[in-house]
C-alpha cells in the first residue's frame, strides 16, 4: 500500500456550531469541500482533516483526533479561557504517559479530542 496522506474524518450534527468551535475556539481555518454535503477541511499550517455532516449523531468511545501542541499546560489554559471542559480525574487534568503529556476535551459534537505534547518525529 502506497500512502500519499492520511486524513482523519470527523462527524458533526450543528454544522454551524461544529464550525464556530473549530475556528474560533480551536483557531483552525475552514475552507469548504463540498457545500451540499457540508463536507469542510479544518486547517492550521501543515495539518488538516475532514470535518463532516451526518444526520444522527454518532458518539466514538475513542479518541478520533489527536493534536500535538509545543505546551500543554499553556493551552490548557488558553482552551478553559474560552469554555473548553478537560476531561478530569482526582484533579488532574494533563496526565504524563511514559513522558508523553496529554489531556482530553470533547467537542460540540460529543467526539473525543486529546492535545499532547510530544516529540515529533
Amino acid at each position: 500500500m502506497d500512502i500519499k496522506e492520511l486524513i482523519a474524518a470527523i462527524p458533526m450534527t450543528d454544522t454551524e456550531r461544529a464550525k464556530s468551535f473549530y475556528e474560533k475556539t480551536l483557531g483552525f481555518e475552514l475552507e469548504t469541500l463540498s457545500k451540499p454535503l457540508n463536507m469542510y477541511w479544518v486547517k492550521k499550517q501543515t495539518s488538516k482533516f475532514l470535518l463532516y455532516k451526518r444526520e444522527e449523531t454518532t458518539k466514538a468511545e475513542h479518541t478520533v483526533i489527536s493534536f500535538t501542541v509545543g505546551n500543554i499546560k499553556k493551552t490548557v489554559q488558553a482552551l478553559e479561557g474560552k469554555g473548553v471542559k478537560f476531561y478530569e480525574d482526582a484533579g488532574t487534568k494533563i496526565f504524563n504517559l511514559d513522558g508523553s503529556l496529554s489531556a482530553w476535551f470533547q467537542d460540540t459534537e460529543g467526539n473525543n479530542l486529546e492535545i499532547s505534547q510530544r516529540a515529533v518525529n
